[in-house]
């Protein structure tokens, strides 16, 4: 379930804003809307992620699923039906339940806020 960069695949952060920072402030703050140039948008990205918890919960339960932040947030996206505000990423490492209380969702915030310093 890993994100399709598109154009960006592989590339470092410091070429992409070199040649695309208004594009990459959109990714950075995780501007819903945002599309990776040749790549998905936050939007599709969300949409096969759906799909797959969907299949996955079809499955036996409770289910462990690994995946990357970006994947993570796809799914919180989905579950609570809202994007994760202001570009809030989750923490690396860190176990992420589907069905989180708000207080769990302001923990994220703080955990990244805390990484970020």
């Amino acid at each position: 379930m890993e994100t399709d960069a598109g154009d960006w695949t592989n590339r470092s952060f410091a070429d992409v804003i070199a040649e695309a920072p208004e594009q990459f402030a959109s990714f950075a703050n995780a501007e819903p809307d945002f599309a990776f140039p040749g790549g998905e948008s936050f939007v599709a990205q969300e949409e096969r992620v759906k799909a797959a918890l969907d299949e996955i919960e079809q499955g036996a339960l409770p289910a462990l699923v690994v995946c990357h932040g970006m994947v993570i947030r796809a799914a919180l996206s989905v579950r609570i039906g809202r994007w994760l505000p202001n570009g809030q990423r989750v923490p690396n490492g860190a176990i992420v339940p589907l069905e989180p209380s708000e207080a769990e969702l302001a923990e994220i915030g703080r955990a990244q806020a805390t990484q970020a310093s």
